[in-house]
């Protein structure tokens, strides 16, 4: 099939009416879009998919691009969520340059493009000072790929690293690539136990430093099944306050 032109696909399956469910049906494709939907066997030309079902392509909304396929040289040696924790920092320390970022970045989008993805909302490790690598990678993959993958870019980090002057610094990167203000609901170091003191203030704040800047907010909450970490209330009640 041509990347760009005018064709038909012919014989392909698409949803019916509720009683055949699916139906056959020729497409008629104009610069990339479907322009008819003809009864099967009226073309005469194109590739014909036998039968095969055509649906709308994928959109990943939860993907972590730049922490792809680490698996091979740092695995988590007990499947816990704490040694996943530990082996991902191990392995950001030892291994994330921007070469290896780009690398193992544009391997997951050749994969998600060859899988009928055509866009992706990707959390993006967000700690300062090498967050500003990853984001850089981030850009210039964005760039490289529009028109095959849409690709939308997101900070994550723990929300005490949002304190001070790093806080405004990791937004301000943020805003910078046309980002969305992420994080997890816990502290540096721990995981989703109960909610630590001093959690409403910093959320407070993380939600003025997305305000001041217009930017839209994606975040990890709850991680675990401890009834005292539901952060999700109170982020409920301070968005809407």
């Amino acid at each position: 099939i041509p990347p760009s032109g005018d064709y038909w696909l012919r014989d392909v399956r698409i949803p019916g009416t509720p009683a055949e469910r699916l139906a056959r049906a020729d497409l008629r494709i104009e610069a990339g879009r479907i322009a008819a939907i003809a009864p099967v066997g009226t073309a005469s030309d194109g590739p014909s998919l036998d039968g095969g079902m055509v649906l709308p392509c994928f959109v990943d909304v939860h993907a972590h691009l730049d922490k792809g396929h680490i698996w091979p040289r740092s695995p988590n040696p007990d499947g816990s969520f704490m040694a996943a924790l530990a082996a991902v920092t191990a392995d950001r320390e030892a291994h994330w340059s921007e070469a290896d970022i780009r690398a193992r970045f544009e391997f997951g989008l050749r994969c998600a493009l060859a899988h009928g993805t055509a866009a992706i909302r990707t959390h993006l490790d967000t700690d300062l000072p090498h967050g500003g690598g990853t984001w850089r990678v981030f850009a210039a993959l964005r760039d490289a790929w529009a028109g095959k993958i849409d690709l939308q870019g997101v900070s994550v980090c723990p929300i005490d690293r949002l304190a001070g002057e790093d806080g405004a610094a990791l937004a301000d990167l943020v805003a910078a690539h046309g980002g969305v203000l992420g994080f997890v609901t816990r502290f540096t170091g721990g995981g989703h136990d109960a909610i630590p003191p001093g959690f409403q203030a910093l959320l407070d704040h993380a939600f003025a430093l997305a305000e001041a800047r217009g930017l839209d907010m994606d975040l990890h909450v709850d991680e675990s099944g401890a009834t005292a970490a539901a952060t999700l209330p109170l982020i409920a009640r301070t968005a809407i306050r």
